[in-house]
């Protein structure tokens, strides 16, 4: 980021609301279980304690001061605001009903709602939200750099399985997750080449193709594939698309496609034999757990869904064995070629393998409307500031990242499900934050033209 004024890079390293933001996003991007903790006795169930908690906890604090001296959201980010309001209350609301366990799930996945709270409030000028995608594209190179050691097996990230997909130190769903976040960022500077970027969408595509393909999650190709469609749908909009970016754009697409077939390519195999779409061999193949069990979760989770229709079970995060172990008997023949393995435990519970269906049966039909609501606010946000943004301004990669992570979050949510304490749970409420703070930053010429041309088009005026 050499371009950007250094004045402004070091007033918001002083800016102490701004810091703390950053600090709880790093610590966020971090798996709670690999973070030093203390449990307490609290609600008759046991909560732990890391630092990530304490950062959001200082950011809560300082959100609830700077909400009591201004006294309310910026006007922008107001709608999107209270439709993610209205999902958190249900969700809250819903895990109430079910125990100490479940609320303390759902407040563990909530309270990283507070990135997006703390983007809207302490974010106030764009380079305050360049140094937070740089401080991604830092945990990228190092997430990736770390994989990279692990998939050759070279100290220090030895690894069980070399050669092979590689969680680095996040999850293979999470790091693809953030590689996609840093590889679209690359792509979206392809057509604002006026940006003061400097090397960083370099350096952001090189880790993230890499994040990509050692994450190796077909949620994470789906995921590029939506950002990549979201990027060109607004250089279209915007008549910014050129041969060469769009060239670039395919062959980096084929290249991360074509790297993680390669690492699941038994599973895929194995998957399509499943499915009788190649022939099968005479010895059962496992490797296959990847997709078959997930569809296993898919029926178990339609039928929960179909139990529960309206209101769902409620949030319990990881459903216990009395919301569906009635149906394991059906399932278990339903697949009868599949190895009890692949099957939740009646004793251990169910984890959710996707959000879609996750909010489906935890919160029935009324939270996936209002799901649904929350997405359907974001997008719309986020498609007037690409349509907003002038062309030839410095920071116009910015009319690109908000619609480009949303539809990306949206790719991943098909892969991975929501839990507090994972790094997908903090990317997934700081796309909201940007997408909600992204008309604030719209430049002011930009946002006085739009309010005016409408007028120039009325009849009145003509």
């Amino acid at each position: 980021m050499t371009r950007l004024p250094r004045q402004d890079v070091w007033r918001s390293a002083r800016d102490l609301p701004f810091v703390v933001l950053a600090a709880a996003l790093l610590l966020s991007l971090f798996r709670s279980i690999d973070q030093p903790r203390f449990e307490v006795a609290l609600l008759g169930t046991e909560v732990a304690f890391v630092p990530t908690d304490a950062a959001l906890a200082l950011l809560a604090a300082l959100a609830v001061g700077r909400l009591l001296g201004r006294g309310s959201l910026p006007r922008p980010a107001r709608t999107v605001a209270l439709a993610a309001a209205a999902f958190c209350t249900w969700l809250l609301v819903s895990s109430a009903a079910n125990g100490a366990d479940a609320l303390v799930s759902a407040a563990k996945l909530l309270e990283y709602g507070l990135l997006a709270l703390g983007l809207v409030l302490f974010v106030r000028r764009r380079v305050q939200l360049w140094l937070l995608a740089g401080l991604l594209v830092a945990v990228t190179v190092a997430a990736a750099a770390w994989g990279l050691l692990a998939f050759f097996d070279l100290p220090p990230a030895r690894s069980a399985f070399p050669g092979r997909r590689q969680p680095s130190f996040l999850g293979e769903h999470d790091l693809a997750a953030l590689g996609v976040i840093s590889l679209a960022l690359a792509l979206a500077a392809l057509y604002a080449p006026a940006h003061r970027l400097g090397r960083l969408p370099l350096v952001a595509g090189l880790a993230g193709a890499v994040g990509v393909v050692l994450g190796a999650a077909l949620a994470g190709l789906l995921a590029l594939y939506l950002a990549i469609a979201a990027i060109v749908a607004a250089a279209l909009a915007r008549g910014a698309v050129t041969r060469r970016a769009l060239a670039t754009t395919a062959a980096v697409a084929l290249v991360v496609t074509g790297g993680v077939l390669v690492l699941r390519s038994g599973d895929l195999g194995a998957f399509l034999r499943y499915l009788g779409v190649v022939e099968r061999t005479e010895v059962q193949d496992e490797s296959a757990s990847s997709f078959s069990q997930r569809l296993i979760y898919v029926y178990i989770g339609g039928r929960v869904f179909l139990a529960n229709p309206v209101v769902g079970t409620g949030w319990h995060g990881s459903l216990p064995p009395e919301e569906f172990a009635r149906f394991l008997p059906d399932a278990r023949a339903r697949f009868p070629d599949q190895p009890p393995r692949y099957f939740p435990s009646p004793i251990e519970g169910f984890i959710p393998q996707q959000t879609y269906d996750q909010v489906l049966f935890e919160l029935g039909l009324v939270g996936a409307a209002l799901f649904l609501a929350l997405g359907v606010v974001a997008v719309r946000v986020t498609a007037r500031v690409a349509r907003q943004w002038p062309r030839g301004d410095p920071d116009e990669v910015l009319a690109y990242l908000p619609a480009a992570w949303l539809a990306a979050l949206a790719g991943q949510l098909a892969g991975a499900a929501l839990f507090g304490g994972i790094p997908l749970a903090a990317l997934f409420w700081f796309t909201l934050g940007v997408a909600a703070l992204a008309p604030s930053l719209v430049p002011v010429q930009a946002t006085l033209a739009a309010r005016v041309a409408p007028r120039r088009l009325s009849p009145a005026a003509r």
